[in-house]
C-alpha cells in the first residue's frame, strides 16, 4: 500500500505539554458513495465547522483533524489522507475536486493504516475520535483484516479513545460490533438520508467535546462510548403528548405565526398558560418558546429550528418541551418537520414528539 502521504507534521507530534483532542474521520470514496457526493462533501466540511465552533467555544480543546478517505480505484493509493492532523484554526474546508469516489472499498486498510498514525502521536491526557462512515461492507483491503482492527480497536478503546461507527445499506451495530465498535448509526443513502445522518453526527461530536470538558474539570474520564449517539436517550426524552403544566425550568415549544397571533392549538395553550406574548412571533417568551412555521417554507423553517437548537445548546439549565410544531396547521407532516432537529439528536435537554423520533432513529431495514 501507498502511504507516503502519511507523514506527521510538527503540529502532530504534541511537543508541547498541553492536552489535545483529535479527529479522526475516515470517510467511504467507493463508487456507491457517487449518489450521495454532494451531500457527503457538504457534511464534511459541517463537521469541520463544529469542530471550529468547538474551539472557538473553549480554546483549550486544542483541536487537531485527520480526514482519511478510501477506495480501491486505479492510479491513486487506496488510502489518502486530504487532511492530517493539522489544527483546526488551519484547516480549510473541502473541495469538490477533492472527493472523487470510484472503485471498492477498502474498509480495514484505510481504519487500520489512519489508526495506527495516529496511535503514534497521542499521549497521555490526549483524547480521540474516530469516525468511520461507509455505505457498503469491506471488500477489497490487503493489510488489514476484521480481527486486526478489532483488536487495534479493544485496544485503544481500553485506553479511552471513542470509536463510532456510522453505516448505510447494512446492520451498522454488527458490522460495528464485529470491530469492536460499540457506538453505531444506520443513516440512508439519500439526499435526505445523508443530511440527517451529519447532523445526527454534529449533534453527537458536540456532547463529546462537552463530556471531555467536564472530565478535565471534575478529573474523572467519562465513558465516551456510552449512548455517543443518543439512542438510548430517544426512549426517554420524549414531549408528553398533553401539556397541561410545566415544572420549574421546563420550556414549552410551540408553532407560531410571524406576528404573534397565538389564538389557536398549541399557539394558543402558550398564551393562556406559558407566558407567551401576543404580538411576539418568535424565541423564547415566559415558559415558551415561540417557533414560526406558519406561511414560511421549509427551508425558511429550518432556519428557525437552527436558532432554537443553538439556544437551547446555550441553555442547558431548561429543558424545552417540543410540541410536533409545524404539523398542524402549518400543513406540514412529521417527515418533512422532524429531519430539521437532526442536530438535537443528542442535546439531553430537547425532548421531542414520539412521531419525531420515529423519523429521526432510522434503522436499516425496518
Amino acid at each position: 500500500m501507498k502511504n507516503s502521504n502519511f507523514t506527521n507534521t510538527t503540529d502532530a507530534m504534541n511537543t508541547n505539554n498541553e492536552s489535545k483532542i483529535y479527529n479522526l474521520i475516515i470517510l467511504d470514496e467507493s463508487g456507491s458513495m457517487d449518489a450521495i457526493r454532494m451531500q457527503a462533501l457538504s457534511g464534511a466540511n459541517e463537521t469541520l465547522q463544529t469542530i471550529r465552533i468547538a474551539q472557538k467555544e473553549n480554546p483549550a480543546d486544542n483541536q487537531m483533524v485527520s480526514f482519511v478517505t478510501f477506495d480501491s480505484g486505479a492510479g491513486r493509493p487506496a488510502v489518502r489522507p486530504i487532511i492530517l492532523c493539522e489544527k483546526i484554526e488551519a484547516v480549510k474546508n473541502i473541495e469538490i475536486n477533492q472527493y472523487r469516489p470510484y472503485g471498492g472499498t477498502p474498509l480495514y486498510d484505510a481504519m487500520g493504516l489512519s489508526i495506527t498514525k495516529l496511535k503514534e502521536i497521542v499521549k497521555e491526557g490526549d483524547h480521540v475520535l474516530v469516525t468511520v462512515i461507509t455505505d457498503g461492507y469491506e471488500n477489497s483491503s490487503r493489510h488489514f483484516n476484521a480481527s486486526m482492527i478489532k483488536e487495534l480497536v479493544d485496544s485503544l478503546s481500553r485506553q479511552g479513545w471513542a470509536f463510532t461507527y456510522i453505516g448505510a445499506n447494512q446492520d451498522s451495530h454488527t458490522a460495528a460490533s464485529g470491530l469492536g465498535i460499540k457506538s453505531a448509526m444506520d443513516f440512508e443513502a439519500s439526499a435526505e438520508g445523508s443530511e440527517m445522518m451529519w447532523h445526527k453526527m454534529h449533534s453527537g461530536n458536540r456532547e463529546f467535546y462537552k463530556k471531555v470538558r467536564h472530565s478535565k474539570i471534575i478529573g474523572m474520564e467519562a465513558d465516551y462510548n456510552d449512548d455517543f449517539f443518543a439512542e438510548k436517550q430517544s426512549m426517554s426524552r420524549i414531549t408528553p403528548q398533553y401539556i397541561t403544566e410545566l415544572q420549574p425550568g421546563e420550556i414549552f415549544v410551540f408553532g407560531s405565526n410571524l406576528a404573534g397571533h397565538h389564538d389557536g392549538g398549541a399557539a394558543r395553550l402558550a398564551y393562556e398558560r406559558f407566558g407567551a406574548i401576543y404580538g411576539q412571533g418568535t424565541g423564547l417568551q415566559g415558559s415558551s418558546y415561540a417557533l414560526p412555521t406558519m406561511n414560511l417554507t421549509l427551508n425558511e423553517i429550518a432556519k428557525y429550528v437552527d436558532e432554537f437548537i443553538w439556544f437551547a445548546d446555550s441553555h442547558l439549565e431548561m429543558t424545552f418541551l417540543v410540541t410536533r410544531v409545524g404539523c398542524g396547521i402549518a400543513g406540514f407532516n412529521d417527515s418533512q418537520i422532524a429531519p430539521m432537529f437532526a442536530r438535537a439528536y443528542g442535546l439531553p435537554n430537547v425532548f421531542l414528539p414520539a412521531e419525531f423520533w420515529k423519523v429521526l432513529s432510522y434503522k436499516y431495514g425496518k
